[in-house]
């Protein structure tokens, strides 16, 4: 679970990169990682499992898994051009 100090957009940002830091190191060790964010997206969950975890007072933002498992296909992703041209007309 990554904890953030505060909830502000400062706090989240520094959430999202440690986030990416263990997901990139995970994948370098050949594991695999996934988010189980259902029990932070209640707001009156947070604080029990801040408690439950032991960081009582704390903002649970991501619940990460991790471990080994079979390789699954990546996600389909848009072309390229296709993308930047919806940037364009922004």
């Amino acid at each position: 679970m990554v904890v953030g100090a505060e909830a502000n957009p400062e706090h989240w940002v520094t959430v999202g990169r440690a986030c990416q830091r263990f997901a990139l190191q995970a994948t370098a060790l050949d594991l695999t990682c996934s988010f189980l964010n259902q029990p932070v997206k209640v707001p009156g969950l947070r604080a029990d499992l801040a408690s439950l975890v032991g960081l009582p007072g704390r903002r649970p933002d991501k619940v990460m898994r991790f471990g080994r498992g079979a390789a699954l296909p990546f996600s389909s992703r848009r072309p390229l051009a296709a993308v930047m041209d919806g940037l364009s007309r922004a």
